[in-house]
């Protein structure tokens, strides 16, 4: 049996980037270091970070002293407001990426526009998004929930970071033809588009097409998906 592995197989620079910080934070405290929710959506990764004296936060109130590390994902602006009164240290690791669209959808709600997301409602980097436009701003799955909305004067849109590029396509295509002075931003980021793309070349050259991540991921779950919806064996 011949295994191939995919040239951009690994874990994304935002990812990569918030893993080290924590450490480093970690390392310069000399004890534990708690990150608000899991830091990477890795089972195993989580589970030897926890042997560097990295964990997510418990529930309930801050442990005295704490040293609180927000993930790539990125919090909305009362979770991060409510952190960096409570903690003794915060450090803000989320990804470069994510943390430029929060700042465009600030400016544009700013500025009078309604925005709609292309995302998973329920996904951390989602609701960071979401608090950013103030809380009014619209979560669409598919193309068909464009039809849904109210009607709008000048409207944003943006993807998550990890969304299917050819859905996202089609999700602009459909609101640009209800709203036609809508404007949408590329958000999806290079390492997505390069893993997705990947993907799609990979499923006609291999017999089957493993997919190895933690089952909470959208980033491996939507390759999964591309994988099976372009007609590959796939394993997730």
């Amino acid at each position: 049996m011949k295994i191939i592995v995919a040239r951009t197989a690994g874990v994304c620079m935002g990812v990569k980037r918030a893993i080290e910080m924590a450490q480093k934070a970690a390392a310069g405290e000399g004890r534990k270091v708690y990150t608000y929710g899991p830091l990477i959506h890795n089972p195993q990764e989580l589970e030897r970070l926890r042997g560097e004296g990295i964990e997510p936060l418990p529930e309930g109130p801050l442990p005295p002293r704490a040293t609180v590390v927000i993930r790539a994902h990125g919090v909305t602006p009362e979770v991060q407001e409510r952190l960096a009164s409570a903690a003794q240290t915060l450090v803000d690791a989320t990804c470069p990426k994510v943390a430029s669209i929060q700042e465009q959808i600030r400016e544009y709600t700013r500025q009078g526009y309604s925005v709609v997301i292309a995302g998973d409602p329920d996904h951390p980097e989602v609701e960071g998004l979401v608090g950013c436009a103030g809380g009014a701003a619209f979560v669409v799955r598919s193309p068909e929930e464009i039809d849904a909305l109210p009607g709008l004067g000048r409207v944003l849109l943006v993807s998550q970071t990890t969304q299917d590029e050819e859905k996202y396509r089609a999700i602009r295509k459909k609101l640009v033809e209800r709203f036609p002075e809508a404007e949408a931003l590329d958000t999806i980021c290079s390492s997505t588009r390069k893993r997705q793309a990947e993907v799609r070349r990979m499923v006609g050259e291999v017999d089957a097409i493993v997919v190895i991540g933690g089952k909470n991921s959208a980033n491996t779950r939507r390759l999964y998906e591309i994988s099976r919806e372009a007609g590959a064996r796939a394993y997730y």
